[in-house]
């Protein structure tokens, strides 16, 4: 009997198309046009070290759900727990090591305008190297 464990398995999306249509640089602090601010505590993230994802929302904006999914790989996904903290929203996490030394990650964030109830998927891509 043979058993093969991975921890990660390549993916066939490209970083380079998907960026190019990105509403921000990756690893750099992005304002989406509802206001949403997103950036990283480290612009250079490495695996296997604790980060901070930061979040700054307007008033009438709430955050329904927060993912970190493999862009260039795939690793399943990782829940993101965002706390308020005085007037920031900040995820503390980090993410495995893989095989890929320059992994993409997406930090799918689903907020939701309490005004007009009108809910949007926010993509933030940021790599992690070693």
């Amino acid at each position: 009997m043979i058993f093969l464990l991975t921890a990660c398995d390549f993916s066939k999306n490209s970083d380079v198309k998907l960026l190019k249509n990105a509403k921000c640089e990756a690893n750099l602090p992005c304002t989406f046009s509802n206001g949403v601010k997103v950036w990283l505590s480290e612009k250079n993230l490495s695996p296997e070290t604790p980060f901070t994802i930061f979040s700054d929302l307007p008033a009438n904006i709430q955050i329904e759900d927060a993912k970190l999914k493999g862009i260039t790989m795939y690793m399943g996904y990782i829940p993101q727990f965002f706390k308020k903290h005085n007037d920031l929203w900040q995820s503390n996490t980090m993410v495995g090591i893989c095989s890929e030394k320059n992994m993409l990650w997406d930090l799918e964030l689903i907020v939701k305008n309490s005004t007009t109830s009108q809910i949007d998927t926010l993509n933030y891509y940021f790599y992690v190297t070693y």
